[in-house]
């Protein structure tokens, strides 16, 4: 009689270099099965591994299915490699996202490049490498959208050799750029030397893991049957939760009688909106960790932040969260978590608040005020897009000075505001944090609902679904020869904030179409309402006329009028002629 412990497993684990992945990659032999979602990850995420690559942390194991000969399974090569010339021979059941991150990172393929700073990684004092525990690696790391428009090209070599930047798909060819940057920043020839020398020791020890790291790799052979592959992937997708920095200091500060779980969950008792903007625990702990370190970056909270300063400010740091969030969905349009642009920006707001809660009314009122000025600039500059943690820390320390102390140095997003109406007239939906200033930005400003007439703030956020709608659909524009400049449709300009059940009836139509086939009543409501959404819609307008390049200068010069008043900054002009 056999024993089932005897068997064989049905699958086998070897270790794969990264570098041997990204070339399978590349040649087709990894593929993907047709039944996997498309690659998902935004830059932060890509970033995020490249960050754990580095360290050579574990990143998760991978799974993959050798492919029969005699069957073949609907496949599809990863996003930005080349289509293969032959049928893949394993298909990757699990680790699409890692993996194409990876491949777009280290090929230069893809939407966005990856870029790292070399200087946080030198003692340019010691003139040596600096030991990984005391690199600030969320600083090193950069991703740029190379088909954004941008006032530098991260690709020209003078730019990266002046920033200390390169390109991470240039890692494996960086020795001649290395000897430019060593003799850019050193006179003396035996120092250049020198520091080229530590350049390619950073090299060695830093970038090496981008070929070298191993995954373990699961593979199914191909006898494994359909049924068994569907309920491993099955398996695999359903969510866990996860273990994140919250987790692991409540583990470590429980022996001190800081029991971190017990106070959250008082907190979201006393403080609703903490509920009801999904706020993270570990944000309060960030935003006390600059109280009483300066920083919000990771290593500094979970092994700098001790239980004694977390238990001094927890209460009127808990207690700032909910007064900021408070004044960002009263006065500033956020009503809901759903169009917070940033949720890192409440951070630094919350570290400052407990001293602004202490201030005398007229004083707290001009701090109030900056604190709104600070965060409207922040939206409208995309300031948190990169390295949030090191932007918090770094707001902070003017942020402070500059609402209840005597510094006139405003933060970054204040002092160097470098908005142009360009920049708005041709940014698109997708640019999430910009698209949600300019949805609150409307709220604000007291936009209505087209179906009540009543202020968009006074509706329950529960029963009333905001859906971006176009104003002049896609279809339409390309058939109707109105967009001679060949405006996309897809600019935040084009988007109306309406009900979905509106939008139904709207169906493909513009909305102007669909006002001007309404009763004489119902026009005049809509009329009322668009004004109030920053719509022009006299007899003239672009929206009457349905003329789309005319319909957006107009609004352009609406909201570029709203975005200076909240931010108390001019805009750059250059869209003019």
């Amino acid at each position: 009689m056999s024993s089932m412990f005897k068997e064989d497993p049905v699958f086998k684990a070897t270790p794969e270099s990264i570098g041997s992945l990204v070339a399978s990659i590349h040649k087709g032999t990894i593929a993907i099965p047709d039944f996997q979602r498309s690659f998902v990850w935004d830059p932060k995420r890509t970033v995020e591994l490249l960050k754990s690559i580095i360290s050579r942390y574990p990143a998760g194991t991978l799974l993959t299915w050798e492919q029969s000969t005699s069957v073949k399974f609907g496949s599809r090569p990863f996003e930005g490699a080349p289509d293969p010339q032959k049928e893949p021979k394993r298909l990757v059941l699990d680790g699409q996202q890692r993996l194409t991150a990876l491949y777009q990172a280290l090929t230069g393929s893809g939407d966005y490049q990856f870029f790292m700073k070399v200087w946080p990684f030198i003692d340019r004092g010691q003139g040596a490498l600096l030991n990984l525990e005391d690199v600030d690696l969320d600083s090193a790391l950069l991703a740029y959208d190379l088909n954004g428009r941008m006032r530098f090209n991260p690709l020209d070599e003078e730019w990266q050799i002046s920033k200390g930047v390169f390109p991470v798909a240039a890692y494996e060819r960086l020795r001649p750029w290395f000897k430019k940057l060593a003799r850019s920043v050193e006179e003396d020839r035996d120092a250049a030397d020198q520091l080229e020398e530590v350049l390619n020791q950073f090299r060695d020890t830093y970038l090496q893991p981008l070929e070298s790291y191993a995954f373990p790799v699961v593979d199914l052979p191909a006898s494994t049957s359909l049924v068994a592959v569907c309920n491993i992937f099955e398996t695999l997708n359903k969510s866990g939760k996860v273990l994140g920095p919250f987790e692991l200091l409540t583990a470590k500060y429980y022996p001190t009688g800081v029991h971190l779980r017990d106070m959250w969950d008082t907190a979201c008792q006393q403080y609703p909106l903490l509920v009801d903007f999904a706020v993270d625990p570990y944000s309060v702990l960030q935003a006390i960790s600059l109280r009483s370190r300066g920083s919000a970056q990771r290593f500094d909270v979970l092994n700098r932040l001790d239980a004694s300063s977390v238990g001094e400010h927890w209460n009127a740091t808990v207690a700032a969260f909910a007064d900021v969030l408070d004044m960002l969905k009263r006065e500033c349009g956020v009503i809901s978590a759903q169009w917070l642009p940033y949720s890192m920006t409440v951070v630094p707001m919350a570290a400052v608040y407990p001293e602004v809660a202490q201030l005398r009314s007229q004083y707290r009122a001009l701090a109030r005020e900056r604190l709104r000025q600070y965060y409207w600039c922040t939206v409208f500059t995309e300031n948190f897009d990169q390295g949030a943690n090191s932007q918090a820390g770094a707001d902070y320390k003017l942020l402070r000075g500059w609402v209840v102390g005597d510094s006139q140095e405003a933060p970054e997003a204040v002092s160097e505001f470098n908005l142009t109406d360009y920049d708005l007239l041709s940014a698109r939906a997708n640019r999430k944090a910009l698209f949600r200033g300019f949805v609150t930005l409307l709220i604000q400003s007291g936009a209505k609902d087209f179906l009540t007439a009543q202020a968009i703030t006074n509706l329950d956020p529960a029963g009333f679904i905001l859906d971006g709608a176009r104003i002049f659909p896609k279809a339409w524009l390309d058939l109707s020869g109105n967009n001679p400049d060949g405006h996309s449709s897809e600019l935040i300009l084009n988007r109306l904030m309406i009900d979905k059940s509106l939008r139904r009836l709207i169906k493909d139509r513009p909305f102007g179409e669909f006002v001007a086939a309404q009763e004489e009543f119902d026009r005049q409501k809509y009329v009322d309402v668009l004004s109030s959404h920053l719509v022009d819609d006299g007899e003239e307008s672009g929206l009457e006329r349905l003329d789309y390049n005319l319909f957006l200068q107009e609004r352009l010069t609406l909201l570029v009028e709203q975005i200076e008043a909240v931010t108390g900054q001019s805009l750059i002009y250059e869209s003019e002629g």
